[in-house]
């Protein structure tokens, strides 16, 4: 297992006043994880009694909002939420705002099956925002659902928000759906992240997209660089901001070791998930 350096976040999450929140979701940020979730299900966590949402939850300072996430949603245990404690985080998540990252933050850290099932839902709406930061929300609530115990229970239900007749239309919340449900284990989304590695490349100008692309990628390709290096249990050697043809090396190599990885880990006529 390697120690795979984090992409830096996003122009709007660094702005945003919650870069505080990130380090609760490691596996958006990334870090030292398997490359596969081919463990046995952990075992379920203690579940406390159902917890009440603050009333100032949304108008906390970051570090205060930090403070409340890591006090009273901990990590080894599964947190359910009062009624109305869901249905406002449910109605913060369509509002595409700040107010949705916290909520997704909420949900995620919680680790309770009833609010995975929020998070997903939300992102089944394949809702796409007026503004550039409209996705934040949604792209920490995909990011949240590996955290769950048995991530390939709610990540089967990504797979086609990432790949598909019918993906999810925010490129950004697309990738981290497919960085979930390949983390959990679903291999069919590595060919929809390896494209999304040759934007702006030589090699990318005569592929075929079903996405559109803008001139705001950046994200986006380091995310799936990321994911991509985590699954082959590699370091990530991606530079966002590199030279066309260094990016389009990198890529080209990290195809050869992602390839290499599936053929000796799944019979030659096999499709499909690795679960």
């Amino acid at each position: 297992m390697h120690c795979v350096p984090s992409t830096p976040p996003p122009r709007w999450l660094r702005s945003s006043g919650t870069v505080a929140c990130l380090i609760l979701f490691p596996f958006f940020l990334s870090g030292c994880r398997s490359s596969r979730s081919e463990e046995p299900v952990a075992p379920p966590l203690p579940l406390r009694t159902h917890w009440s949402l603050p009333s100032d939850w949304d108008t906390l300072s970051p570090f205060a909002f930090e403070e409340l996430c890591l006090h009273e949603l901990p990590e080894d245990v599964s947190t359910p939420f009062d009624a109305q404690a869901r249905e406002t985080l449910r109605a913060a998540l369509d509002r595409m705002d700040q107010s949705s990252v916290r909520a997704a933050v909420l949900l995620g850290r919680s680790r309770h099956a009833a609010n995975a099932s929020i998070l997903i839902r939300r992102l089944e709406k394949r809702a796409a925002g007026p503004e550039r930061t409209s996705d934040a929300g949604d792209t920490i609530a995909a990011a949240s659902l590996a955290r769950f115990r048995d991530p390939a229970r709610f990540a089967q239900r990504l797979v086609p928000l990432a790949v598909g007749t019918n993906p999810h239309p925010d490129l950004e919340v697309r990738v981290e759906c497919a960085a979930t449900a390949l983390y959990a284990g679903f291999t069919e989304v590595i060919p929809f992240l390896l494209q999304v590695l040759r934007i702006d490349t030589y090699a990318g100008q005569s592929e075929t997209r079903d996405f559109a692309v803008s001139d705001a990628t950046a994200w986006a390709r380091g995310r799936a660089a990321e994911a991509l290096s985590l699954f082959a249990d590699v370091p990530l050697a991606y530079r966002i901001d590199g030279p066309i043809a260094a990016r389009e090396s990198e890529a080209r190599k990290l195809a050869e070791i992602v390839e290499a990885a599936l053929s000796t880990e799944e019979d030659p006529g096999d499709q499909g998930s690795t679960r």
